[in-house]
């Protein structure tokens, strides 16, 4: 079991190594070096041993305040971090950068040559307003961390978490599904007075760094920051139409049968959680676990039927203190892995609450932390690990599927019937979702007037999502709910990174599709995929790991008749 103080531990920064003055030297001796084209190489790794020691303490830092968002020292302690260290880190990386491009004679290695173009772009990108006003940036989705943390819902007399709440959603008791959707409702609208006004502060934020980096919206400055080289906005955009044609309709479908086997009038928000849909037979929701231990062992179990290799490693993390799943007061209500580059560690946050969906999140996360240990393992220069964003979530996402079949020891022969089919409904379900996220983002950042208002932003919310989620009845309720789901964590934290996880959901199948033919070989080439870390485009990453990367309404279609077919036979 994972005790918190082995977490504390490991998450632990000196005071020392927490301050400009420890890594500056290091950095003016980088950019003091006689640097010739057969110097690079070592002059290379030298830089990215910095910058890993950087990445670590900035995420030990940041973890921390997500564990704590109630301790005002932790907060304030990762603030002037990202106020004090990461500003004079960004110039030094620039004057870096500027100087690695200036080498005469030097040809990038076939491991550095996608790197070199990524720094090239990167150094184009630079501009010395957008280090200071990143600083603001980080205070802003800081606070939209700590608004989101401290949230309390009240629900029958009990202060609770948001994850809490959310688990009452799956009840098969319709009114004890609409109590905690209604708690959960006046809980947003008590913190909407504040997110609203921030969101405005973080779009004209956005507006600016794109204005100072002269280019004419922030989806342009976007998609050079997070170097999308191969798509286009307006291959999004036909995923958009591809999701709203070919999968609204076989959602709708999924949704109706739940709907009439349950003898429900009509679906209610109460009714649709994406994540988790209702039980056609009204079991109560499935509880594989009791507590963060549990489920830790559950996981070992699976990993070790999968493959020794990662049960090592999820071993490994349990053991290090890199693991901190109970949801409590005071935690950020959200589930990711970080990453230490000096040890080559992941460390996987969660809320759970001893629900089916827990382990399916789990197995996600630790998806991305495989990705992490393997790509770090093969990859030395620490810009090399893990992937482009598009690849990043394949790990994740497939890692779901391919653990389907070592669930035995947790889960009933009815349960993991039930586990698997929620599964790939949930599939279904979320490509609507993806789709609805990544629309109102174009419409944010590109056609928005530049006096929008939240007026604006509700209403266009409330279009997407009629158009997404028509098969749901909000007949007779008030619409500020509805109109502001868009209070969601990547709009104000991480934006226009969603619709990978459409991308990497697609894929996800394929591989899985792969898998049911020759399980080994699908693996195989899993894990060879995550090796290649940021080494190869997004293409070649793809095929590496059995899939293709495409989403056009043709793949769409195609993979929905697959996972039809499988809801059919399974």
């Amino acid at each position: 079991m994972t005790q918190p103080n082995r977490v504390e531990q490991t998450l632990q920064v000196s005071a020392e190594a927490s301050e400009w003055a420890h890594f500056a030297p290091r950095y003016q001796a980088l950019q003091d070096w006689e640097l010739s084209a057969e110097g690079v190489p070592a002059w290379l790794r030298e830089w990215s041993d910095l910058a890993a020691e950087l990445e670590g303490t900035s995420n030990r830092l940041s973890i921390s305040a997500d564990l704590h968002t109630d301790d005002t020292a932790v907060q304030e302690r990762y603030q002037r971090f990202m106020a004090e260290v990461v500003p004079p880190a960004q110039r030094a990386d620039q004057v870096l950068k500027e100087k690695w491009l200036a080498v005469p004679g030097y040809r990038p290695t076939p491991d550095t040559e996608l790197l070199y173009r990524r720094v090239r772009d990167a150094a184009d990108l630079y501009r010395e307003a957008n280090v200071e006003l990143g600083v603001v940036h980080s205070e802003q989705t800081t606070r939209h961390a700590q608004l989101t943390g401290n949230q309390k819902v009240t629900l029958g007399g009990e202060e609770l978490t948001v994850p809490q709440v959310k688990a009452r959603l799956d009840s098969p008791e319709r009114s004890e599904r609409e109590a905690a959707w209604r708690a959960l409702a006046h809980s947003n609208e008590a913190v909407a007075g504040q997110l609203n006004p921030l969101m405005l502060d973080l779009l004209g934020t956005r507006r600016q760094l794109a204005a100072n980096a002269d280019l004419p919206d922030f989806r342009t400055y976007r998609w050079r920051e997070l170097d999308r080289v191969d798509y286009t906005p307006e291959q999004c955009l036909d995923f958009h139409r591809a999701v709203a044609e070919q999968v609204v309709p076989f959602a709708a479908e999924n949704i109706q049968v739940i709907a009439d086997e349950l003898g429900l009038d009509s679906v209610r928000p109460w009714d649709y959680n994406r994540a988790g849909l209702l039980d056609p037979q009204a079991r109560p929701p499935m509880q594989p676990f009791s507590g963060g231990a549990e489920l830790e062992t559950l996981a070992q179990r699976a990993f070790a039927g999968l493959d020794s290799g990662l049960s090592e490693r999820f071993g490994q993390m349990r053991q290090e203190g890199l693991l901190d799943l109970e949801s409590r007061p005071g935690k950020m209500p959200h589930a990711y892995c970080n990453y230490f580059p000096v040890t080559n560690q992941p460390f996987v946050l969660m809320n759970v609450v001893g629900s089916a969906e827990d382990v399916r999140v789990l197995f996600h996360e630790m998806g991305h932390a495989f990705h992490g240990f393997y790509s770090g393992e093969s990859q030395p220069l620490t810009w090399n690990r893990w992937s482009p964003i598009e690849f990043v979530e394949i790990p994740s996402m497939a890692m779901e599927f391919l653990t389907l079949d070592h669930l035995s020891h947790a889960l009933s022969a009815e349960d993991l019937t039930r586990y698997r089919r929620q599964l790939l409904l949930g599939v279904v379900a979320f490509l609507p979702w993806a789709a609805q996220m990544d629309a109102f983002q174009h419409w944010l950042y590109v056609d928005a007037p530049q006096d929008v208002t939240v007026a604006d932003l509700n209403a266009k919310w409330l279009e997407l999502d009629r158009l997404y989620h028509p098969f749901v009845n909000w007949d007779g309720l008030d619409d500020t709910a509805r109109a502001q789901g868009w209070h969601y964590y990547h709009i104000f934290q991480a934006p226009f990174y969603y619709i990978e996880y459409a991308m990497c959901y697609l894929a996800a199948v394929s591989i899985w599709r792969g898998a049911q033919t020759d399980p080994a070989a699908a693996l195989e080439r899993y894990k060879s995929a995550l090796r290649l870390g940021s080494t190869r485009p997004v293409p070649e990453l793809y095929a590496a790991a059995g899939a293709e990367f495409r989403f056009d309404a043709e793949y769409i279609g195609g993979l929905m008749e697959f996972l039809r077919g499988q809801l059919r036979d399974g």
